[in-house]
């Protein structure tokens, strides 16, 4: 993903490149993504093991509690954007095909 960035920036800005690197951007939304949940999943569950805790609070369960909820939220708000962005990348691939082509 850098390199196409980098070709992009250092002056081949033709259609072709643009579109790969539109592309490289639009599955790399996807794969993170689709990864949020899956994180989520590990946090929840060293919750429910109690290998995740708050320590430093007066009420050490509660903090806990909110701090993970605090992160599910913030997880979902990124995996829906993320999914709305990989869907916009793959409207302006789709535009760029046509430019891209010989």
């Amino acid at each position: 993903m850098r390199r196409a960035c980098r070709s992009a920036t250092d002056g081949d800005d033709s259609p072709a490149e643009l579109y790969r690197t539109v592309g490289a951007l639009r599955l790399l939304t996807e794969d993170l993504a689709h990864a949020l949940p899956t994180l989520l999943e590990l946090l929840e569950d060293g919750l429910v093991s109690g290998r995740v805790t708050r320590v430093a609070s007066p009420d050490p369960v509660v903090a806990t509690l909110d701090a993970v909820a605090d992160v599910a939220h913030a997880v979902t708000h990124a995996r829906i954007a993320g999914l709305l962005m990989a869907k916009e990348l793959e409207t302006a691939q789709a535009s760029l095909r046509d430019l891209a082509a010989p």
